[in-house]
């Protein structure tokens, strides 16, 4: 039963999705009540964090290949939820990730923060983060918030852009809100609120062109070998592999558009191309995107 529950959570449907992971509070309540701290060193709780719109449910299945991981639909964000779209306190982060059960993969897009990589530490959590080309993630949130998520907060903003050019330009820049009751800064500082995880030692960051490429076994093999140093569970790290690599079905996502690399040349323009090197050109080239600015 909780398998069925756990394969509902990747529902295209809302009320299945939200249904499912109600129902899987009750067994993460139990397996939390007679846990003992022993159980997170065998077990360790698991971390799936991600850029937004840079293969969160890739990262996902992957996980869900672990031995002994239970997926029951945790989902923590540094944005509360789309309707609000406000910036959550380190302090209520780290309470969630302290309500967490061994074993537990808790789905995330978490920002960097002192706080909340001390709680990751003491709660004994591996940590995956995937991200990917800041461009193909513009495009990819102009889409979603243009025409996929309708009921976000940021819908209006998207859908009321006369183009999809101005849509485009509306991820690079932010929105600018003189109130502050939106939270949506330029992509520059949108990555960079990550941007520590990706050399932080003790997380195991991705890249999305790694697990969408031919070469992804290589990607994919690190990953579970990185669960497995931090684990006192025995198993065959290339059995647990071809498992991940047997998981990964895209189509499955409820946000999948088209998941293709490098989808923003074809859609940006020169000025697309100008803001967005002078908000973030050079995070293209400290995380391998580009070698240079000449782009």
């Amino acid at each position: 039963m909780i398998r069925l529950l756990e394969q509902g959570l990747h529902s295209r449907n809302g009320v299945v999705r939200k249904g499912c992971a109600l129902a899987l509070q009750a067994p993460k309540q139990l397996a939390r009540s007679r846990s003992c701290d022993g159980d997170r060193i065998a077990a360790p709780p698991v971390l799936a964090n991600s850029l937004p719109k840079s293969g969160t449910h890739l990262l996902d299945q992957i996980v869900e290949a672990l031995p002994d991981c239970r997926n029951y639909g945790a989902f923590l964000s540094s944005m509360t939820s789309s309707f609000r779209f406000t910036r959550r306190t380190s302090a209520q982060s780290c309470r969630f990730l302290h309500g967490s059960a061994p074993g537990e993969i808790v789905r995330a897009h978490l920002f960097y923060d002192e706080q909340v990589e001390a709680a990751l530490d003491q709660l004994r959590f591996v940590h995956f983060f995937i991200y990917r080309d800041p461009r193909d993630v513009v495009l990819s949130e102009t889409h979603y918030y243009r025409s996929i998520n309708r009921w976000h907060r940021l819908h209006p903003y998207f859908r009321d852009a006369p183009s999809l050019d101005h849509a485009i330009m509306l991820a690079i820049q932010g929105v600018d809100d003189p109130r502050g009751r939106i939270y949506y800064p330029h992509v520059g500082v949108r990555f960079q609120h990550y941007q520590r995880w990706i050399s932080h030692p003790a997380v195991c960051a991705v890249r999305f062109e790694e697990l969408t490429s031919a070469d992804r076994q290589h990607a994919v093999l690190r990953m579970i070998r990185h669960y497995l140093d931090r684990s006192a569970a025995p198993a065959d790290a290339e059995a647990l592999c071809r498992r991940a690599l047997d998981n990964i079905t895209p189509e499955k996502s409820h946000t999948f558009r088209q998941g293709k690399r490098g989808g923003w040349r074809e859609a940006f323009h020169d000025e697309h191309r100008a803001v967005f090197k002078q908000l973030a050109g050079p995070l293209l080239v400290e995380h391998a995107s580009e070698a240079d600015g000449a782009w």
